[in-house]
């Protein structure tokens, strides 16, 4: 895929994931939304799948990504085994979402099947009016504005994120949040892909978020990748999820050695 083509896609993918802010506001300011659970015991409701029928009808719009196949979160994959693959995830951080919390956002990537690595990656926070965009080779990018990650390299003076501690002990590393609490005095719980977007900006040094599934972590690959970051993925031990560390390089490679991860 070329680069012309490549922008053109993403410029698709970041119009996707902005289509259902709009509905998404309404509905978080809805006291009376329905709130159901999953098999797993995670929140889900009408909106979520409202708003992936919404990013999945602009992608399935467009004469050449409505050929690629679709893997979202509410209504799973759908396609022929193409070689690129949507990935959606309407509401990341429906648990914050469900309580008012304003911290959730909206996720696209494309992934290339072949090498299994996102080739675009969009983050869109609709009740903070950014959008987060990156495609391999193109940089990474806030609302327009080029974005880059933190160049520390001090895990003592560095603010490093976790997701939530229900994810470290539903992948068997509460062992590795203790190691992090003995060394960062800065250990902060910004959860979910708002706590993505402070790393990719360079807010957070790094992030540590075990247990996601491939529609949590595919855009945020290549985000922090074009901000010049890194990303270090490995098999969770929660059956069909990944255990994710990314971040400033140094940073990374501290906490590597840290966690033995």
């Amino acid at each position: 895929m070329d680069a012309a083509e490549l922008k053109r896609l993403l410029d698709l993918s970041v119009r996707a994931a902005q289509t259902p802010a709009g509905m998404l506001l309404d509905y978080f300011m809805d006291r009376a939304l329905r709130v159901e659970r999953k098999g797993d015991g995670s929140p889900v409701s009408i909106a979520d799948r409202e708003a992936e029928t919404a990013i999945r009808d602009v992608l399935q719009g467009d004469s050449v990504a409505s050929g690629f196949d679709v893997l979202g979160e509410e209504f799973g994959e759908k396609g022929s085994k193409s070689p690129y693959r949507w990935l959606i995830d309407p509401i990341d951080g429906t648990r914050s979402f469900v309580n008012r919390i304003p911290l959730f956002g909206t996720i696209v990537a494309l992934e290339d099947r072949e090498t299994g690595k996102a080739l675009i990656g969009v983050i869109h926070l609709p009740t903070l009016n950014r959008t987060y965009s990156a495609a391999q080779g193109l940089g990474s990018f806030c609302n327009g504005r080029a974005v880059s990650v933190s160049r520390e390299s001090d895990l003592e003076t560095s603010i490093v994120a976790t997701g939530d501690i229900a994810q470290f002990v539903s992948a068997g590393c509460e062992g590795m949040f203790r190691a992090l609490a003995g060394v960062c005095p800065y250990l902060r719980g910004y959860t979910d892909c708002f706590g993505h977007t402070l790393v990719i900006d360079g807010s957070v040094g790094a992030m540590i978020d075990p247990a996601l599934n491939p529609w949590d972590a595919a855009a945020t690959q290549v985000l922090v990748e074009e901000a010049g970051g890194t990303v270090i993925t490995r098999p969770s031990r929660v059956e069909h999820k990944i255990d994710a560390l990314f971040g400033a390089p140094k940073l990374v490679e501290r906490l590597v050695d840290l966690l033995h991860f």
